[in-house]
């Protein structure tokens, strides 16, 4: 047996003299498990927005969508059919023609996003589930129909009506006229259905209307030119594989585009808050650490005369040091172990029960979603931090108030 651990756990768990010390050691692990576990729901708080995120994008944007490298758009040549249909690992694709309009209706109007969209772009996005009211259907008896964000139809006031759908008419600036001259000759005017409005979040939802990719074709006049193309892979294909092999057959002005390549703002600015949250609380742990000294402290005054017995029964100032160094890591690993489940307990609780709404967002329950490396993260510092404070500062105690050069 390790006589300098178990001295350390006697000295622990034992009864004091004075209550005032069980009081601080005990004000001391409570201090860095609430720490730890504050740190635990922040960090799964965070992940959890960020899987939001993902959820949310994911319906619209394609795992993978080749863009043009300069300007907004990509000429037909490049993008044949023939070559879409032999791009290995790609399971749907979809041509899409993405351009600014000036959308009215009756008295109302917004700019928005017309996205035209082939017919099997339905098999890209699982746009059943988010639709607040209405289909998404892009034809209303053959003619080209469309479907809004709930913003816009807010907005625009619109009714939807599958048996007496709204006409929104959607003013599209033609190529090459200038609005000063040409005045209301520098629109393209067409009219469409409204079949249905979707919902997915604030900012989608005031953006996007979707149409017929022919119907946008014309309305542009994009008679052999497109936006983009988005492409979903087989089941079963890892991510860096196909877009290693999209990435060798492109051909020259085309690129490729991850759906973190499109919302890399988004990722990085919620990466960023979530790891200089990280550095406060380690900060504050820092701070919280100084409770361990005066735990320490206190029992080095109370242990006087058992150091001086430990002395002359022949221990050594390295052992006696090592009893206190392991008395101050116990200390904080029963606060970052307790604090770990206590954070854990309140993550699940969240996940399972909803202990906090959110009124009026795009889920009804805070979002929280726990990743194993990170609670192993955050109880490894709360570990290592404490145990180096403990290393560090222990002899100075010692020798300020226990060492004594004529006893020991």
């Amino acid at each position: 047996m390790n006589i300098t651990s178990y001295i350390a756990r006697r000295y622990l768990f034992s009864k004091k003299s004075k209550n005032i010390i069980n009081l601080i050691s005990l004000i001391s692990t409570g201090v860095v498990a609430l720490v730890t576990a504050t740190m635990i729901i922040v960090l799964s708080a965070f992940s959890g927005i960020e899987e939001l995120v993902k959820d949310l994008f994911s319906s619209f944007d394609a795992p993978y969508t080749l863009v043009p490298e300069r300007g907004k758009t990509i000429p037909d040549s490049l993008i044949t059919e023939d070559w879409l249909a032999g791009l290995p690992g790609i399971a749907h694709y979809s041509r899409i023609i993405e351009e600014d309009a000036w959308i009215s209706y009756g008295s109302s109007n917004v700019v928005a996003t017309i996205k035209g969209v082939e017919d099997r772009y339905r098999l890209l996005a699982p746009f059943d589930s988010l639709m607040y009211s209405g289909v998404f259907d892009l034809y209303v008896d053959s003619i080209p129909a469309a479907v809004v964000g709930q913003g816009i139809r807010m907005d625009l006031d619109l009714p939807v009506d599958p048996s007496m759908p709204a006409q929104l008419d959607i003013h599209a600036p033609v190529r090459g006229r200038k609005l000063s001259r040409y005045r209301e000759q520098a629109f393209r005017v067409r009219s469409a259905p409204v079949t249905g409005a979707y919902t997915a979040n604030v900012e989608l939802d005031h953006k996007y209307i979707f149409v017929p990719y022919g119907f946008a074709r014309q309305l542009f006049g994009m008679d052999s030119l497109l936006s983009a193309v988005e492409l979903t892979p087989l089941p079963g294909w890892a991510e860096e594989d196909v877009l290693a092999l999209l990435k060798a057959r492109l051909p020259m002005g085309i690129k490729v585009l991850t759906r973190y390549d499109r919302n890399a703002l988004v990722y990085k600015t919620n990466a960023s808050e979530k790891w200089a949250t990280f550095l406060i609380l380690v900060f504050i742990l820092i701070i919280a650490s100084f409770n361990i000294i005066a735990s320490l402290t206190m029992l080095i005054l109370e242990k006087k005369k058992d150091i001086y017995i430990l002395g002359s029964l022949g221990m050594t100032r390295q052992m006696i040091r090592r009893i206190f160094t392991y008395e101050g890591v116990l200390i904080n690993l029963l606060g970052a172990t307790a604090g770990t489940l206590l954070g854990l307990g309140v993550c699940l609780a969240q996940q399972h029960f909803g202990l906090i709404t959110m009124a009026g967002g795009v889920v009804e329950y805070y979002p929280v979603h726990i990743h194993a490396t990170d609670v192993m993260g955050i109880f490894l510092t709360v570990a290592g931090l404490g145990s180096i404070f403990c290393i560090l500062l222990v002899n100075v105690l010692l020798r300020r108030f226990a060492w004594n050069e004529e006893r020991l």
